[in-house]
């Protein structure tokens, strides 16, 4: 983008803004021992995106935002996210 649009294209402070639901699915990352340190954290920030990562954020979303000492918490948990970090580019959906 050139000057001339970036100066039409105010930046509004909710263009920072990290949605609730994406707050608590990186807490139940967390919980589910997926995110390690902050730098994790920021990974699933930024790769919102990723193949994978979607497929994660759906089988957690779809089965009701489980938490600890829920079942369906425990199922969620045993996913593969040995992903989470990799600097390699997913292009291919995953299968979970």
């Amino acid at each position: 983008m050139d000057k001339s649009k970036r100066l039409n294209n105010v930046a509004r402070k909710s263009d920072l803004t990290v949605y609730e639901d994406m707050k608590v699915f990186i807490l139940a990352l967390e919980d589910a021992g997926a995110v390690k340190d902050k730098d994790d954290v920021y990974w699933v920030m930024i790769n919102c995106r990723n193949h994978k990562l979607i497929d994660c954020y759906f089988t957690w979303h779809y089965a009701g935002r489980p938490y600890l000492n829920d079942p369906k918490f425990e199922e969620f948990s045993k996913l593969d996210f040995s992903f989470i970090g990799d600097n390699g580019i997913d292009l291919e959906p995953a299968n979970l």
